[in-house]
């Protein structure tokens, strides 16, 4: 007795194909992720490290800082990106914490310093937060500004301007040229209290107000 093998029929050729399909979909939009997660990776890496960079040379000497208007090139293995950024400064505000068992001697000693219109929190009005945001320009895919979605990265640090023991011989030499001896001793003491960079909430708030009025126009 001979049996007939039974071949496949369109629907079944269909389906097959449908899912071959969709499962190579699934593989093209997964490699594609992973490649876009990847970019941005590098880029926010690239961000983290031109910020230190900015960071470490504002510290050093303030005036040598590239423009702000200018982005800045950055990549590695033959590949450059460009990356613009913000840099601002401002004081830094302490809040000690009450006590949990009341001292005589630290009472006494507000009280004094009350007398004289300070406080004990008035020594740490001298310390500084620097915050630098790099974010990928829209020269090369990105944005003018630091917009949700672009990738970017913030630096944050806390420093004392008077820790002038710390500063190299080439900075302190150049901040006595530029503001003379009185004006280092001024810092050491915590007496400048003007002349900062604006935070970058402000600077934001200005730009944005800018962009108002030339609409306007």
């Amino acid at each position: 007795m001979r049996t007939t093998a039974r071949g496949i029929t369109f629907l079944e050729v269909v389906l097959a194909v449908a899912l071959l399909g969709l499962t190579t979909l699934s593989v093209v939009l997964a490699t594609n992720y992973i490649s876009a997660a990847s970019i941005r990776n590098a880029h926010r890496l690239n961000a983290s490290e031109i910020a230190n960079r900015l960071m470490l040379q504002y510290f050093d000497d303030p005036e040598s800082l590239p423009s702000e208007a200018a982005s800045v090139e950055y990549g590695r293995e033959g590949v450059s990106y460009r990356y613009r950024w913000a840099l601002g400064e401002e004081s830094l505000s302490v809040e000690l914490p009450t006590p949990i068992a009341p001292s005589t001697e630290e009472d006494k000693r507000e009280q004094q310093l009350a007398r004289l219109g300070r406080s004990t929190a008035d020594r740490f009005g001298r310390f500084r937060v620097v915050r630098v945001r790099v974010w990928l320009s829209e020269e090369t895919g990105g944005s003018y500004s630091p917009e949700t979605g672009v990738p970017q990265a913030t630096l944050a640090r806390m420093y004392d301007p008077a820790d002038i023991p710390n500063w190299n011989p080439d900075k302190l030499r150049r901040q006595i040229d530029t503001a003379g001896l009185k004006g280092v001793l001024d810092q050491m003491s915590g007496a400048r209290a003007g002349g900062l960079r604006p935070s970058l909430s402000q600077q934001s708030s200005d730009r944005k107000s800018n962009q108002k009025k030339e609409g306007s126009k």
